[in-house]
């Protein structure tokens, strides 16, 4: 094993928690310390601050009034992503098989499920990515207001689906050595794979990581946070 793989995926998985943790109690400190000149008046009164945050967070209604063409597309990359994140709890826990097993259904079962069902959310994942970023590079208006930020972001996560599907529908990574590489980082005791595409995948998925509270793909888990700001009376 060279010193780069036992880095990337033996010391930069301690390194990327901390400086997301580290980023996130920046971030909410700084939402809480902004000041509110005035009760916000873009939401209707009558909802419940739960109600409207949960409908703005899951359904995105604002963007639907604004742009009906990004909000299907918005709508299915956040969705797809999701379903995706709760494949990879699947793969590196384990806890949704004991939970479908005691459910009844079989090991074949599940792993036929996750094959067809995350090969198809990696598929749509990097086809609607895709399909943001050429709006914003194509659309004059969307692109004058894009900087730098608003193309690393999507580029990071369009190369982490890419080598996310290469590993699916390709050079397949053996699931237990997955759970076993968790374990060790867990137990502090690191095992590292040494498959290269696996530890390219781990590489940018930690550099996400590390970039998000820094970040507008934030929006994602902040969007609960700030909104329950802006819409308390």
């Amino acid at each position: 094993m060279s010193n780069l793989e036992f880095f990337v995926g033996g010391v930069l998985p301690y390194i990327a928690i901390v400086v997301f943790v580290v980023g996130m109690i920046y971030r909410f400190r700084v939402w809480i310390k902004t000041p509110q000149p005035g009760k916000m008046t873009l939401f209707p009164a009558q909802d419940s601050t739960f109600r409207g945050v949960l409908a703005e967070s899951l359904l995105f209604p604002s963007l639907f009034r604004g742009d009906k063409v990004l909000w299907v597309f918005s709508w299915l990359f956040h969705a797809t992503l999701a379903l995706v994140f709760l494949g990879h709890v699947r793969v590196f826990t384990g806890l949704l098989d004991r939970l479908l097993m005691a459910f009844g259904m079989s090991a074949a079962a599940i792993n036929t499920m996750s094959s067809v069902a995350g090969g198809a959310a990696g598929v749509l994942l990097l086809a609607t990515g895709l399909l943001l970023l050429i709006r914003r590079l194509t659309i004059p208006r969307v692109r004058e207001i894009s900087g730098v930020p608003d193309f690393l972001a999507p580029l990071l996560l369009i190369a982490i689906i890419f080598t996310g599907d290469l590993m699916r529908f390709g050079a397949h990574f053996d699931l237990e050595q997955t759970r076993l590489w968790t374990w060790s980082l867990i137990t502090f005791t690191p095992i590292v794979p040494t498959n290269a595409l696996f530890l390219s995948h781990a590489f940018l998925a930690m550099v996400l990581i590390m970039y998000m509270p820094f970040s507008k793909i934030l929006h994602f888990g902040g969007i609960f946070f700030t909104q329950t700001l802006v819409k308390r009376r």
